[in-house]
């Protein structure tokens, strides 16, 4: 009788012990609570860590974005030819098409020609540098102007363009 009563003792012993030992949780409602006010403060440093680098994020874009114009005008008096000539020159900054687009630069050519030839050469090479893109040109007409300041009055004939792309 002894025998079989330190084995049920043994067999109860190893069940309370070690058994059911791994279903009951490790820790006590104050170590969980400890616990969890760490982890609040180190949640609580990430998002600090996040605000300060959305800031400086910010900050980049605003120095990335506005870029420098006379970069722009120093390329295209390269590439154009002495036969085209611009009126205006708009550059705007704004939302793209798509509204999940970043903000972009448009540049708005406005411009006399002496011929068709000319103008294509001018819209090629403006096509063909990095700095500007999607090229289009949105109307060329011919025109007769008038250029009393270079030629005793005379009118001539001229190609009236305007053309946009992105920088």
């Amino acid at each position: 009788m002894v025998i079989s009563l330190s084995l049920v003792l043994g067999f109860y012993l190893y069940q309370a012990h070690v058994a059911l030992a791994k279903e009951r949780p490790m820790t006590t409602l104050e170590d969980m609570h400890m616990n969890l006010g760490t982890r609040v403060e180190e949640i609580k440093g990430v998002q600090q860590e996040l605000e300060r680098l959305d800031q400086q994020q910010s900050v980049l874009k605003t120095i990335t974005r506005n870029q420098s114009y006379s970069r722009v005008l120093h390329t295209l008096s390269d590439i154009i030819n002495e036969e085209t000539w611009l009126r205006r020159l708009t550059i705007d900054q704004g939302k793209g098409d798509d509204e999940d687009e970043e903000d972009v630069t448009r540049l708005k050519l406005t411009g006399l020609s002496f011929s068709n030839e000319e103008l294509g050469n001018f819209v090629n090479q403006l096509s063909v540098d990095p700095m500007f893109k999607q090229v289009v040109l949105k109307f060329a007409r011919e025109t007769i102007t008038d250029l009393s300041r270079q030629r005793d009055g005379e009118s001539i004939r001229v190609v009236e363009f305007q053309i946009e792309c992105q920088i």
